[in-house]
C-alpha cells in the first residue's frame, strides 16, 4: 500500500498526543466510491475529536487470505494520525459501524529519516583516474597460462595393478 509522505507538525500541545495508524477493511457492497467517502468521514471525525492527521493513506480492493462473513474481497485503507489516548474509544465506536468488516489500531512511532551514503565505485582493471576524471588506459593484455591435461597413461596403470597383484599372491601365499 502506498501512503503518501506528508509529515504533520506536532504543536508543544500535541506532546500528550500519541501517533496511531488506523488499518480497516471496507464491505465490498460498497463501490470503491463510497469506501473513499467512509474514509473522509472517518478523518474529519478524528480532527473533530483534535487530532492531526499524519499520513494520507489510500482505499485499494483486495482480495482476502480468508473469508469474513462470506465475503473473500474487501476495500483496505489506512492513515496516520496524532491522537489522545482517551479519545480512540470514540473513534473505535465510529468504527463498530455496519460497512466495517476489521479494524487494528497501532501506536506507532516515528521513523527518522533515512540518510543515504552515496556509493563511489573502485576503478576497474585497465582505468586511471586522473584529476578526478576518469581515464580509459589501454587494456592490459593478460596472459593465460595454458595447462596440460595430460591422460592418465594406461600403461602405469597396469603397472599398478600388476604390482598390486603380486602382493596379494605374496600375502595368500600362492
Amino acid at each position: 500500500m502506498n501512503l503518501k509522505s506528508s509529515h504533520a507538525t506536532i504543536s508543544p500541545m500535541d506532546k500528550d498526543n500519541k501517533l496511531y495508524e488506523v488499518a480497516y477493511l471496507i464491505s465490498p457492497a460498497y463501490s470503491e466510491e463510497e469506501a473513499q467517502n467512509f474514509q473522509q468521514s472517518l478523518k474529519s471525525h478524528v480532527q473533530s475529536l483534535g487530532g492531526v492527521i499524519d499520513n494520507d493513506g489510500e482505499v485499494i480492493k483486495r482480495r482476502l487470505f480468508y473469508p469474513i462473513g462470506k465475503m473473500t474481497e474487501a476495500h483496505l485503507a489506512s492513515f496516520r494520525f496524532l491522537l489522545s489516548p482517551e479519545k480512540i474509544s470514540e473513534l473505535k465506536m465510529k468504527l463498530n459501524a455496519k460497512e466495517v468488516l476489521r479494524f487494528l489500531f497501532v501506536l506507532t512511532k516515528r521513523q527518522p529519516a533515512r540518510t543515504y551514503r552515496q556509493r563511489i565505485a573502485r576503478p576497474m582493471d585497465g582505468q586511471e583516474k586522473i584529476a578526478g576524471l576518469e581515464k580509459i588506459a589501454a587494456p592490459v593484455e593478460r596472459k593465460i597460462k595454458q595447462t596440460e591435461t595430460a591422460a592418465p597413461r594406461v600403461e602405469e596403470k597396469a603397472a599398478h595393478i600388476e604390482e598390486i597383484d603380486k602382493k596379494l599372491e605374496e600375502i595368500l601365499g600362492k
